[in-house]
């Protein structure tokens, strides 16, 4: 079997090197080491999922939507309209329906052509005796009036791309005021804002009457073509200029100057957000948010633009709104793919953005984020590495699941709270681990678990047998020396109340009694090693390793006088007599195996240590106390960070068959649920004892008979009582050392 086991052995470190190059692999892909689009496009499905389950649904009715809709292209003539049908539109929405401001998400890039003056300098090119132009008032003109009266935001287009004739670049149009920038500004120059390389805009004859100005462009989509943010500055020439809903906000504030959060670290700036008049919206380097989605598509009220032409439309719907001009007409090319739906009209997405920054609704990704979660993932696939080749399959499932729900939790509480954090690369390490791990573990689980079972099952009681398969460094039956924690009890007066029971009810009774005792040993993880009768030994810390298993025996103890105290319930309601248990605990070093002869082996401790914890029982009945351990015992519940048990010093003492003193304790319970007269018990005798140990008996006699006072039932006091009396007639020799010397077991 030795090859097996070595074997097993390699397949664990095979196991965890696998581990560790999945766990590099991933954390490669999180901080673009070597970037395969596969976790970001991982990540970029599971933003859309949290997106689509968090939409609150709750529709925004400050903002309206006037849609250049089908039915308006029908009605209306397809678009463009003439300038003055347009005019009239934007003169029907403030005057007759009395809306707030008005976002225009359409460009007006060329002049208007009027057909009437063109025919008619053709006419006066063959006819010059005809008499002077009539006057023609443009519909560019007309439009311009319209846009110069009213509080109406002008739409203009962005262009990243590189496109150049002549050896420059084309732009067109005339663009807006660029935004103010609060005073002082940060040198924002070496920031990664977006800097176009052309820009379409409103043509001379309109711009410059429009009180402001926003871009409707996004050079920010991910590379699947979804709009998830958009940014909100763009440079031109050394000014700033915000996107459509931000320059409506700008407007809708008084234009106030616009301040940049931008923050030095590593010798770089960073910007992390933009105010605007106190309005603050977290960004990433870039200036771009995330849109802040609120609903599905038609989230907001739409209006048909011909409707308002038409004075079709209830003024209710209008009256005192943000409005914004834009089309979901198809043939009209402005339909994006969003996490929310592939055919999404871009004036809703300026419509989103919009109500997002009057709510402040933003969610943001903070730059730490790429570092905690790298950390996590390898903090995570560490330990997973570690830990999860000793995990049986139900426990690694158990923890994975366990890590699942954590992680989303976390996760999730982050998202509510407006930050957004990678979520699939956790996801992502815990599936690929889990699956290796459990494909590992099955077949050696089967294997392991066959081989201890064969080993073990003649020996350790059945109930430890599924810990010992998970631990393999347990197999080992050879007799070891180790440091364990011992129990022996024994239960007081079961002679006489044997007595009184017919010989065909002790095997019940005894089963009564001993089954629950036991199980508050295994509770506990504690061996049985054997029962004597009434009596009962058991040990901690093997053939399972356990670092607390002075703590684990001591807590056994008292939960066995705990299932003593309900077995004597049912006794005493059975007219039977109630039992007492002394219980005696020690830790040390003690041989531990597979003992015995060729006829017959069992697994047990043996040594010095072994019997000292016998005589602590036996000390139990002299004291007049339930459990008793030793300072070997104490000594080992410094694993605890926080007390967890009430005791008390009784006695330094020898034991018969042993020269070395030994100092003994009370257990008295559970720190947490102790009462204060327990408390008080457990200290108020702990100065008179000083005396008695330093050999000033009568002082020593005085204060017990204090303590007595107040704890008038207590054995230990009056024990000692009896003792400073013996000695004050009696004195002991001049080299007396404070240890009492036991003379019986």
């Amino acid at each position: 079997m030795r090859w097996l086991k070595a074997w097993l052995s390699s397949s664990k470190s095979l196991q965890a090197l696998v581990s560790l190059v999945l766990v590099f692999w991933l954390l490669g892909e999180q901080v673009g080491v070597w970037p395969s689009q596969v976790l970001q496009r991982l990540e970029w499905l599971s933003y859309d999922e949290r997106v689509v389950r968090t939409l609150d649904g709750e529709e925004d009715p400050a903002i309206v939507i006037i849609d250049i809709d089908e039915y308006s292209l029908q009605q209306g003539g397809q678009w463009p309209w003439p300038r003055a049908q347009v005019a009239r539109l934007l003169e029907n929405l403030f005057d007759e329906y009395q809306i707030q401001l008005l976002g225009l998400d359409v460009i007006f890039a060329e002049p208007e052509a009027n057909l009437l003056a063109t025919q008619w300098h053709q006419l006066v090119s063959r006819y010059p005796d005809l008499p002077d132009e009539p006057e023609i008032v443009s519909g560019d003109v007309l439009l311009a009036e319209t846009l110069m009266n009213y509080p109406i935001i002008s739409a203009f287009y962005f262009d990243q791309a590189n496109s150049t004739a002549n050896g420059y670049s084309r732009s067109t149009g005339e663009l807006p005021p660029p935004l103010m920038m609060a005073e002082p500004t940060n040198n924002w120059t070496s920031l990664p804002i977006p800097r176009p390389s052309r820009f379409t805009s409103n043509h001379p004859q309109v711009q410059p009457f429009v009180l402001a100005g926003g871009y409707f462009d996004n050079p920010m989509v991910d590379d699947d073509g979804v709009f998830r943010r958009v940014p909100l500055l763009q440079e031109w020439q050394g000014e700033l200029y915000g996107s459509l809903p931000l320059a409506m906000l700008y407007t809708l504030l008084g234009q106030p100057p616009v301040a940049l959060d931008v923050h030095e670290a590593g010798g770089m700036l960073h910007l992390e957000g933009v105010d605007v008049g106190g309005f603050y919206f977290p960004t990433d380097p870039t200036s771009s948010v995330l849109v802040p989605w609120q609903g599905f598509r038609e989230h907001f009220t739409y209006i048909s633009a011909y409707d308002v032409l038409t004075g079709a439309v209830d003024p209710e719907q209008l009256a005192g709104k943000i409005a914004l001009l834009g089309t979901s007409a198809p043939g009209l090319m402005d339909l994006r793919s969003t996490p929310v739906g592939g055919v999404f009209p871009g004036v809703e997405i300026h419509a989103t953005i919009l109500a997002g920054m009057l709510q402040m609704s933003f969610k943001s990704e903070p730059g730490y984020s790429l570092a905690v979660t790298a950390l996590g993932i390898a903090l995570i696939g560490l330990l997973m590495t570690i830990f999860y080749p000793r995990l049986r399959a139900v426990a690694l499932m158990s923890i994975s699941a366990l890590l699942l729900i954590l992680h989303l939790a976390a996760n999730l509480y982050a998202w509510h709270a407006g930050l957004v954090l990678p979520l699939a690369s956790g996801l992502l390490l815990i599936a690929l681990l889990t699956s290796w791990h459990l494909t590992m573990n099955f077949w050696r689980e089967s294997a392991e678990k066959r081989q201890v079972a064969e080993q073990f099952g003649r020996y350790i009681p059945p109930e430890l047998v599924k810990d010992i398969v998970a631990s393999p460094e347990a197999q080992d039956m050879v007799g070891q020396e180790r440091e364990l924690t011992v129990l022996f009890s024994d239960v007081r007066g079961f002679t006489s109340f044997s007595e009184k029971i017919p010989p065909a009810e002790l095997t019940d009774v005894m089963n009564r009694l001993l089954t629950p005792v036991t199980r508050a040993i295994h509770k506990h993880r504690g061996t049985i090693d054997k029962y004597m009768g009434d009596a009962v030994m058991a040990f901690w810390g093997a053939p399972l390793p356990d670092d607390e298993h002075a703590v684990n025996a001591l807590a056994g103890a008292l939960a066995m006088q705990e299932a003593l105290a309900e077995i004597n319930a049912e006794f005493v309601s059975e007219g039977r007599d109630s039992l007492a248990m002394g219980i005696g605990v020690h830790t040390g070093v003690m041989n531990v195996g597979n003992m015995g002869s060729e006829f017959r082996m069992a697994y047990t401790v043996l040594g010095d240590n072994v019997n000292l914890g016998s005589r602590l029982e036996g000390l139990t009945k002299g004291y007049g106390v339930d459990i008793l351990f030793s300072e070997n015992s104490l000594a080992a519940l410094s694993c605890l960070v926080e007390p967890l048990f009430l005791y008390r010093r009784l006695d330094r003492v020898r034991v018969k068959g042993r020269e070395t003193p030994l100092t003994i304790y009370q257990l008295m319970g559970y720190l947490n649920t102790a009462s204060e007269q327990e408390k008080q018990l457990a200290t108020s005798s702990d100065s008179a004892l000083e005396l008695y140990e330093q050999g000033h008996f009568k002082g020593a006699l005085r204060a017990f008979k204090k303590h007595l006072e107040d704890q008038p039932t207590d054995p230990v006091a009056q024990l000692y009582l009896e003792r400073c009396e013996e000695y004050l007639a009696t004195p002991p020799p001049a080299d007396w050392d404070g240890v009492y010397t036991h003379t019986s077991k």
